[in-house]
Formats: structure tokens, C-alpha cells, sequence
């Protein structure tokens, strides 16, 4: 077997080596693996046995490690002639650099250094605290629950109730601020403002929300109107504690306090819009949800009622449907 035979064959071992060999008494990344193979690649292609011009330069009396001029890390250099020793492993003086000939090439292998790990973890990593825009946009349906119409009279119970799939909730967290927490940041709490649109579609077409006397009323229409409904506008805090199990897999837990910043009473035959009173002006509630990269579904329930307490029937808004951005 001629020495380029051996040659390659020592480059395609080379990597078997490395596995077992301890450099430096640290662990490389990946990164060092695919230089250490890219330089056995230009090994592997290149002549193992030098030309006439170049074995007259070189010494062919053996040269030890100190003898090398100084390489730089993962640099690859010819540094002695093809010798009976095609693989050979010698470490610096100092200790930090170990250099491994094959064919008469020398390939220096050294960790990086403190200040460098340190640079790069700092780079990859980021900050625990971020701002954030979007965050977390709802966009679902509200279904009423734990309704009681107790203080009206019994012909006119039920007028709050509403269209199947044509009441929507609208809400996203404008800006915000994020804290991950813990030392693999699997958990994080976010804080921020947020905007929110409802709409409850009522079944009856014929009649509209009206407030007198200090309670709200279902007012009848001279017709049918095309649509009849109560939209709320608000301004809230929402507090989001996220929780990320595995890799894309996020879960939340939240509490929503919101601000009621306009209610009201609009229905179409033609159009017309009347600003309605009853509405609590502060409302708490709690919702959950589950997704996977950025879409999931979400849940969202109100512990306060929509109406103040005698007010309005007594109504407890639940929100299901989509959710993006969490």
C-alpha cells in the first residue's frame, strides 16, 4: 500500500480519533467538527506525497512541536514531510493547543476562550426583559352564561339572548412588557395594555337595548331591523403567565382587567346607535390557552357581570375561539 493509500485512509480514521482523544479537557461544538472534517476534505484531495521541489526544501530529519512557527487556532499549514508517521498527536508547551499531522499537514485544534464563550453567550442569548407589540390576538365568539332576569317581569325574560356564531370578541394587547423567568426560561409573565371589541348579537331582531329609570330594557322596534345588537369598546391590563413545556408548545394562564371605555345599543333599519348605560365600568376575568408555534385556541370567562347589579340581567360573558402571537 503506497503512502497516499495511507494518507486517506488516516483522514477518513481521523474523525474516530478525535472522539476519543480529550483536547484541552473541554467539549467543542459542532462548529469545530465541520472544520476539522473540512480540513481532512482538502487533505484527502491534496498530493500526500510532495513533489521533488518541495522535499528538497523541507528538513527530512524529524522536527518537534517547538520547532513549528506558530499557528493559528483550526489553521492548517504543512509543517514536515511525508515520513513513516503519517498520524501523529503533540500538545504545545503551554498546553492549550494540540496539533495533529497527517501527511505532513499540521491542523492546530484549541477551545475557545473564556472571553469568547462569554461574547457568544451573550450574543445568543437575549434579554429577560423585552418590550412586545401584537402580543396575543383573540379573535372568537361570546356566549352568555349564568343569565338571571330576576327583577323583570316574565314576559320579557330572554331578551338577551343572542345568535349563535354572530356574537364576536375581538381583543390584542397593544405593547407590552416580558419577563422570562428561570434559568432555561421556560416561564414568562407578561403585562401590558390591551384593546377590546364585543359585539352580542340578539335573537331578537324586533327589539334594542334602551336604559330607563336606572335599568336597561329591551325597547321595541316598529319592525324587524336587519340586526340588533350591544357592542362594548375597552381599554384593560391583562397579565399572561406563559409556560412553554416543550419546543413551539406554549400554555397561558391569564387575568384580564378591563376598563369599559363605550357601550352601545345599535341596530340596522337603518342604521342608528345609542350610547347605552348599565354597563359595569370595570370588569375582572380569567381565561386560558393552549398553541402551538403562534396559533392556538383560547378560553376566556368573565368573573364580573356585564350588567351592574340591578341593573341589567345578570350575565357572565364566555369567550371562546382562536388566538395568534402568544
Amino acid at each position: 500500500m503506497d503512502k497516499r493509500t495511507l494518507s486517506l485512509f488516516a483522514a477518513l480514521l481521523l474523525p474516530a480519533l478525535l472522539l476519543l482523544l480529550p483536547v484541552s479537557g473541554q467539549t467543542y461544538s459542532r462548529k469545530v467538527d465541520f472544520r476539522v472534517l473540512s480540513v481532512l476534505a482538502q487533505i484527502a484531495q491534496s498530493a500526500a506525497i510532495p513533489s521533488a521541489a518541495d522535499a528538497a526544501a523541507c528538513d527530512p530529519a524529524p522536527r518537534s512541536l517547538s520547532d513549528c512557527e506558530p499557528m493559528t487556532a483550526d489553521s492548517l499549514k504543512r509543517i514536515d514531510t511525508v515520513d513513516s508517521d503519517l498520524v501523529a498527536l503533540r500538545r504545545t508547551a503551554d498546553g492549550d493547543e494540540v496539533v495533529l499531522e497527517v501527511a505532513g499537514f499540521g491542523l492546530t485544534l484549541s477551545p475557545l476562550s473564556e472571553e469568547k464563550m462569554k461574547d457568544r453567550s451573550t450574543r445568543v442569548k437575549t434579554p429577560r426583559f423585552n418590550m412586545v407589540a401584537l402580543y396575543k390576538t383573540e379573535v372568537g365568539f361570546n356566549i352568555p352564561t349564568g343569565t338571571d332576569y330576576g327583577g323583570y317581569p316574565a314576559g320579557e325574560a330572554g331578551f338577551f339572548d343572542l345568535r349563535g356564531g354572530k356574537s364576536f370578541h375581538f381583543s390584542t394587547t397593544l405593547v407590552g412588557l416580558n419577563c422570562e423567568i428561570g434559568r432555561q426560561r421556560k416561564f414568562s409573565i407578561t403585562t401590558g395594555l390591551s384593546y377590546a371589541v364585543d359585539n352580542y348579537r340578539l335573537s331578537d331582531n324586533s327589539i334594542t337595548l334602551a336604559y330607563s329609570d336606572g335599568k336597561v330594557i329591551p325597547q321595541r322596534l316598529d319592525g324587524k331591523a336587519d340586526k340588533s345588537k350591544l357592542r362594548t369598546t375597552s381599554l384593560g391590563i391583562p397579565l399572561h403567565l406563559t409556560y412553554h413545556p416543550v419546543r413551539h408548545l406554549t400554555v397561558s394562564l391569564s387575568g384580564y382587567f378591563d376598563f369599559t371605555m363605550g357601550a352601545n345599543s345599535i341596530y340596522k333599519s337603518p342604521k342608528k346607535k345609542s350610547s347605552l348605560s348599565g354597563v359595569n365600568d370595570f370588569r375582572f376575568g380569567v381565561g386560558a390557552s393552549v398553541s402551538y408555534y403562534t396559533v392556538g385556541i383560547y378560553l376566556r370567562y368573565g368573573v364580573t357581570p356585564l350588567f351592574k347589579s340591578s341593573v341589567g340581567p345578570k350575565v357572565y360573558p364566555l369567550s371562546i375561539g382562536l388566538c395568534i402571537g402568544l
